[in-house]
């Protein structure tokens, strides 16, 4: 399996991925983000789908990374074994605590909003980040609002991790 976690992640460069990875496994693509916007990241594995992971960088020199994701079937495994497939309950004992997300089918439905503290929170300047997919029909899991993890509503729609990273903040 492949780490994904914050001590793998926070100090890495375009040219420290490139020296590990090897610069064939990498490419820049330009990516389709929320509200109609782009954005261009790094690639690692673009051709292979379970290892493919995408590095948004804070600055042009790709010196420090703003995020990492992945989305998919994914092979790479984040802190306290966390993966794509995890169900809405396993995300919520994983973490240790409810958390808050947004309702889906909008361009921030199923994104983590809030995780209270716990072991997915912010530390030292690492976060994780989920977005979650709704595997069943329920409408009043939807639009631009939170539910709680523990919320009937958002449990009826069973949903799923869909893609996971994670955020580093500004040093």
């Amino acid at each position: 399996f492949l780490d994904l976690v914050c001590g793998a992640f926070a100090d890495a460069s375009a040219a420290s991925l490139a020296g590990e990875y090897g610069a064939a496994n990498i490419a820049l693509e330009t990516l389709q983000g929320p509200e109609g916007e782009t954005y261009v990241a790094s690639v690692l594995y673009p051709a292979d789908p379970a290892r493919r992971l995408e590095i948004v960088w804070r600055d042009a020199a790709r010196s420090t990374p703003a995020t990492v994701m992945v989305r998919g079937e994914s092979a790479w495994v984040g802190d306290n074994g966390l993966r794509v497939g995890d169900s809405l309950e396993r995300v919520q004992e994983l973490n240790g605590a409810v958390f808050s997300l947004w309702g889906f089918q909008w361009d921030y439905g199923g994104w983590v909003s809030e995780w209270n503290g716990d072991q997915f929170a912010p530390h030292d300047g690492c976060m994780t980040r989920v977005r979650f997919e709704a595997r069943a029909q329920n409408p009043r899991a939807l639009g631009d609002r939170e539910f709680s993890s523990e919320d009937a509503t958002m449990r009826g729609a069973d949903p799923v991790v869909a893609a996971f990273g994670l955020a580093f903040a500004e040093r």
